[in-house]
C-alpha cells in the first residue's frame, strides 16, 4: 500500500471515527438526566464534530494535492471541558443523582476515545510528514483529554465525596 493510500484510509477511518463520536454523544447527551453528564456529552459533541469538519477540508484537499497540508488540528486544549466542570465546586456530593445509563455510556465513550487516541498517536508517529505529524499528534492529545474529561466526570458521578477529598485536597483530621 503506498504512502498516499495509507493516508487517505486512515482519513477515510478517522473522519468515520469522528462523525459516529459525534452521534454517540448527541444520543448520550438527549437521554442524560444529571446535568454534568448532559453537558460534558455535549460539548464533546462539538468537539468531535469540529474534528470531523477538519477531516473533511483535509480530504479535499488532499484529493488536489499528495502533500499534507499546513493546517492546524482543531484544538482546545481542554479549556472548555474545564468549564464543564466549574459548578461542581458549589454543589452538595449529596445531591448528585445519576443514572446507571449515564454511567454505562460514560464507560463506553472513554473506551471509543482511547481507541481514537492510539489511532492519532500511532499515525503521528508513522507520518513522514512533519505537518500530518503534528495535525495526529494534536489530535490525539484532544482525544486524550476526552479520555480523561469522561474518567473525572464519571469519578464525580460514581463518588462525589471521594472526589471532592482528591479535587479540593480535603484532608480528614481526627
Amino acid at each position: 500500500m503506498t504512502e498516499d493510500i495509507k493516508r487517505m484510509d486512515i482519513l477515510k477511518k478517522a473522519l468515520e471515527i469522528e462523525v459516529a463520536e459525534k452521534g454517540y454523544y448527541e444520543k448520550a447527551a438527549a437521554s442524560a438526566t444529571n446535568a454534568l453528564a448532559r453537558k460534558l456529552f455535549e460539548r464533546l459533541a462539538f468537539e468531535e464534530d469540529a474534528h470531523a469538519k477538519k477531516f473533511r477540508e483535509l480530504e479535499v484537499q488532499l484529493t488536489r494535492s499528495d502533500d499534507w497540508p499546513s493546517v492546524e488540528a482543531p484544538s482546545w486544549q481542554g479549556e472548555e471541558l474545564k468549564l464543564v466542570f466549574a459548578g461542581l465546586k458549589s454543589a452538595s456530593p449529596q445531591e448528585v443523582q445519576v443514572a446507571r445509563t449515564e454511567l454505562d455510556a460514560m464507560r463506553d465513550a472513554m473506551g471509543r476515545e482511547l481507541q481514537a487516541y492510539d489511532m492519532y498517536r500511532t499515525r503521528s508517529a508513522e507520518s513522514t510528514s512533519p505537518a500530518e505529524n503534528k495535525f495526529y499528534s494534536i489530535l490525539a492529545g484532544e482525544e486524550r483529554m476526552h479520555h480523561l474529561a469522561l474518567l473525572d466526570a464519571y469519578e464525580y458521578l460514581t463518588d462525589p465525596a471521594g472526589w471532592f477529598t482528591v479535587k479540593e485536597k480535603w484532608t480528614l483530621e481526627g
